[in-house]
């Protein structure tokens, strides 16, 4: 009988935990649908989905980089138009990339990266210039 009781509890909790799971899941599905996903900062490159196509992220992205006086050296798109990467030069002279990735026809991810190590901070400002200019 107790070891009954223990099977009941263990199911109890483990639905508990796969529901909590699913919400979660869903409310980041919902953020991504309303427009720009949770930002995440990995080993000095800031990634964020946003609820636009390729082309539209890739002129907001350019457009961000103009807007804050970012010098744009290369720009390049992968043969599936799946990836595509802004490189060039901060208005103070450190090494930038945008990098951007279909993850469907209505979402993009984009990936920034400031100088070798990375700057959270500045890259949280190229990402707010994004998310601006794809509200226009």
């Amino acid at each position: 009988m107790n070891s009954w009781l223990k099977g009941i509890w263990m199911i109890i909790i483990l639905s508990a935990a796969t529901t909590s799971a699913g919400c979660a899941l869903f409310a980041a599905g919902a953020g991504v649908a309303a427009g720009v996903g949770a930002a995440e900062y990995v080993r000095g490159e800031l990634k964020q989905a946003y609820a636009a196509p390729m082309e539209k992220a890739w002129n907001a992205s350019l457009a961000a980089a103009a807007d804050m006086k970012m010098k744009t050296t290369e720009k390049s798109i992968d043969n599936l138009d799946q990836n595509r990467v802004i490189k060039g030069k901060t208005e103070d002279g450190k090494d930038f990339q945008i990098s951007l990735e279909a993850l469907s026809k209505d979402v993009t991810t984009v990936k920034v990266r400031i100088g070798v190590f990375g700057d959270e901070a500045y890259s949280k400002k190229i990402q707010e210039a994004i998310g601006k200019n794809l509200t226009k």
